[in-house]
């Protein structure tokens, strides 16, 4: 009797295993930002109506961080050049935007906020260079729990006049925030934007 027993609760669990196992049941997709726009502001800090807003077209986004494709507004040879004077300080602001759907634009820099931990802004200027890229402080840029500057802001003082070229990222769950170049940071790119930088 109770061998019998044994082989039906036996038989009902593999059943209901097998059962469970072919349940259509929805996929618990983890849903990434998707990023579409980049803008960025740059504003003269010794003389505020100096502003000027350059945006970037950011192409198939990868949502495993593995890499994107993204060009400046124009043709794809084109190159946005940001004009800047010489031994002068300006305030450059950094927002992303999914605008694929253009009745709906979503400000995915409020989502960078939100997860400051594990992002990261970074500017890396090729070649010499006499700018010095710094936060703009707190109550301006954004920091982390740690806090270390997310570089949503940052302060841009310039020196003599030269032209650089800088590419600018939104790093994902950085190893670390310090470092001198991309590769120091680790984590995986969001965005990648490419402009240049004329000091005159």
């Amino acid at each position: 009797m109770s061998k019998n027993i044994f082989k039906t609760a036996l038989f009902l669990s593999v059943t209901f295993f097998l059962a469970s196992c072919n349940d259509d049941e929805p996929e618990v997709i983890n849903e990434e930002e998707e990023f579409s726009r980049v803008t960025v502001k740059v504003t003269n800090e010794n003389d505020a109506t100096d502003e000027q807003t350059y945006t970037f077209e950011v192409e198939g986004h990868d949502h495993d961080h593995a890499g994107v494709t993204v060009s400046s507004e124009g043709s794809h040879e084109e190159h946005t050049h940001i004009e800047l004077n010489a031994n002068s300080s300006y305030l450059f602001e950094i927002r992303f935007y999914n605008d694929e759907d253009p009745d709906n634009i979503e400000d995915v820099t409020l989502e960078v906020i939100e997860e400051a931990d594990e992002h990261l802004v970074f500017y890396e200027v090729i070649g010499q260079a006499n700018i010095t890229i710094e936060t703009a402080g707190p109550g301006v840029d954004t920091f982390d729990s740690n806090s270390k500057p997310v570089h949503l802001v940052t302060r841009w003082t310039t020196a003599d006049a030269e032209e650089v070229e800088v590419m600018a990222y939104l790093i994902h769950q950085p190893t670390t925030k310090d470092g001198n170049t991309r590769d120091d940071f680790g984590g995986g790119t969001d965005v990648e934007i490419e402009f240049e930088a004329h000091v005159e």
